[in-house]
């Protein structure tokens, strides 16, 4: 029975005392939720979208999409040039761009290597499913980018001149 009721006052007493303890900690206060930037959040709010203007802007503009409203078209012209940027690899330091380089130099030999093979009559011992894949997300990345350019082309504000 003593068990028992020293239990429940540890329970009573003691948890919100280390919740206490624990929330007046100083490692709290170098946490900052949200501190981390938010492209997509932000084009939101500076143009003013609804959620449905939105999620239509988030659809049509990878697509290529013109839109009618000035609004939008300044809200797509933002949003693909911020794609854009994203998808551009650009090594900063030395090291980026010697990995770079050594990824190009990878990619050459694993097309080396293919035609090698395909050449020489000997296709068994090439990986379609992996040329497949990478042939598909080839595929993919270039239509983004050509729809990302030519949702920039179509909404791009018109000049004095036309």
């Amino acid at each position: 029975m003593t068990a028992a009721w020293v239990i429940i006052g540890l329970l009573v007493l003691g948890l919100p005392l280390l919740a206490w303890w624990v929330g007046t900690r100083r490692i709290w206060s170098r946490l900052r939720p949200g501190a981390e930037p938010d492209p997509w959040r932000e084009a939101v709010r500076t143009h003013g979208l609804s959620a449905a203007e939105a999620a239509l802007l988030a659809r049509e503009v990878p697509r290529g999409h013109r839109f009618d409203d000035p609004r939008m078209r300044r809200a797509a012209v933002d949003w693909a040039g911020t794609l854009l940027v994203q998808m551009t690899p650009r090594p900063r330091t030395r090291r980026g761009r010697i990995l770079t380089a050594l990824a190009f130099v990878w990619a050459a030999g694993v097309v080396g290597f293919l035609l090698i093979r395909v050449l020489m009559g000997r296709p068994e011992d090439v990986n379609w499913v992996s040329v497949a894949l990478y042939a598909g997300l080839a595929v993919y990345l270039v239509r983004r980018r050509r729809g990302l350019r030519r949702t920039l082309a179509l909404n791009a504000e018109p000049s004095a001149g036309e």
